[in-house]
This record gives structure tokens, sequence and C-alpha cells, in this order.
């Protein structure tokens, strides 16, 4: 039987090729983006994506989805569900960018980026959360990078959007546990081509190709177990862990390997007190004794 995936943000560069690779591992693809049409500015669209996909054999549904409107992040899950009458992978791809100081950052471009990366990530994450869990199976994968401090440095305000959905995975992991469902981040650890790089001119010797990252979706998607489970990964080392060492066909430039902009190794988040965590309701409960002691 043939799966099926939601990919939000998937009318070109990673999401694009997120949906293709999935959908040449036997996934029905939601195609979910705000663009309809390709232009020569901004090549690509959610039908240009889907005709894709079904040229080469592949089933896909184009979804018109603005990420800042929670109707259409809804409307785009519920439709998946409808039209492949199951949902087993939900991809957050969408991103809002700008790269920039605190006291450069305006209200209304932050605003646009934590609409964009954080509220949309949570608003997709909460609609297909009922489905997955009624269904006991189900992969998240939300795409944030590992949390860590040289991360936020010229760029703040960008981080805290996308590190918002980097918390999102790894608080929700603890209630997602025993449930058959998983959530887990993804962040490339080289530069990816996209259009966007094509139009500052990246050298092709810093740059691998989105298949790379695709690659790392479809394995996450498929991995039978909960062990990614909460989980902020890397695309190549995550694909080293399941036996890749060879990541030449992934070079822009076949003569060049790209130079790796993320750290070998992350700070861990845990702490020594991690199990003697008070549950709210005890909490609660101990609170209100307390005061209805003292009246």
């Amino acid at each position: 039987m043939r799966k099926a995936a939601l990919v939000v943000g998937a009318s070109r560069g990673i999401g694009r090729q997120i949906a293709l690779s999935l959908s040449k591992n036997r996934y029905g693809v939601g195609v979910a983006s705000k663009t309809e049409t390709s232009t020569e500015t901004l090549p690509g669209s959610i039908y240009t994506v889907a005709a894709e996909i079904e040229a080469e054999g592949g089933r896909a549904e184009p979804m018109v989805c603005n990420t800042r409107s929670e109707e259409d992040i809804k409307e785009a899950v519920q439709k998946c569900i409808k039209e492949f009458g199951r949902l087993d992978v939900a991809v957050y791809n969408a991103g809002s960018i700008t790269w920039d100081k605190v006291i450069n950052t305006k209200t209304k471009k932050y605003d646009l980026m934590n609409e964009v990366n954080a509220r949309g990530a949570y608003i997709m994450v909460q609609e297909v959360l009922p489905h997955f869990l009624e269904q006991k199976s189900g992969k998240i994968i939300l795409v944030s990078p590992p949390i860590y401090n040289r991360f936020f440095k010229g760029k703040t305000p960008y981080s805290m959007s996308k590190v918002a959905m980097t918390v999102l995975v790894h608080g929700l992991a603890n209630e997602l546990q025993g449930t058959g469902v998983s959530i887990s981040a993804l962040w490339p650890a080289t530069v990816i081509r996209s259009h966007v790089t094509d139009k500052l001119k990246v050298p092709l010797k810093l740059m691998r190709t989105p298949d790379i990252f695709a690659d790392a979706v479809v394995k996450i998607a498929e991995d039978p177990t909960e062990k990614l489970n909460g989980q902020a990964l890397i695309d190549e080392d995550y694909l080293r862990t399941t036996g890749v060492s060879d990541f030449s066909m992934y070079r822009c430039d076949s003569d060049h390997e790209p130079s790796r902009m993320m750290p070998q190794r992350f700070p861990s988040l845990l702490v020594e007190e991690e199990d003697q965590n008070v549950p709210l309701s005890a909490a609660r409960e101990n609170t209100n004794s307390d005061i209805n002691s003292k009246l």
C-alpha cells in the first residue's frame, strides 16, 4: 500500500526535492506551498512539482498553503488525509529568513519570521497529532537546527523563530514516548544549493545538492523505531549512522567536497536532575493544598 506524506514548503529547493524523493519511495505526496505560479524570478510552484511527480509515475496533490494562515495549514493536512486515505509523514520545510542583528530587525520582519517558522510548524503539528495518535504511527519532521550559541550570532531574531521549532521537537518528544509517533528536527551540514544561492552566485564548490537532505528525510520517515524521537539531526551525520560514507554524489562541484558549516559536536541540553521534573498537575495540587492549609 502506498503511504502518504505532506510536505509544507515544497514548491522549490529542498522542499521540492523532499517531495520528489518521497514519491520515488512510493509515497503519495501533498505538495503544499503558497506559490501557485512559476515565474522567471521565482521558478517553481505546487503545480510544477506535482507535475514532475506525476510524470515519473507518482501521485501528488498540489495544495495552496500560506503558512501564515492557520486555516490553510489545517486544510492541507485534512486534504492529504482525504485524498490519500491516510497520512504517515508530515514535513515542515516552509521558512522565512532574514539574517540580521536585533537592532536592524523591525518587529514587522520578526513577526513574519515567527509566524512562518515557529507558529506555522506548531499549527501543522497540532493538526496531524490526533490522526497520528489514533493510528499509533507517524513521523513529524521539522526543518530546524540543533540548539547551540554560535548559531545565534548575527541573526538572533531569525534564530529565535527556528530554535522555537527545535524546542517543540525536544518537548513534544516527551509527550510522544510509547505512542508510535515521533518528531525530529533536521538541518543541513553544508550549504544546500537553491534558487537563493544561485541568485547570490554562491560558488558551486561550497554547496551540496538538495538530494542529501531529501535522502535523510526519507530514511527518517522509513525508520521503523522511535529512536529518532526528540532528536535534532544533521543530514550528513544522520546518514553516516545509516551506513552512508561516500558523499561525493551530493557535490555541486564534482571536484570539491564542500566545507561543513555546522559544528562536529553539539552540547547536550540534558541536566542531572532530568528525571526529577515535577508534573504540572502535581505542582498545581501541591500549590492548592498549601493555599488551602493556610486558609
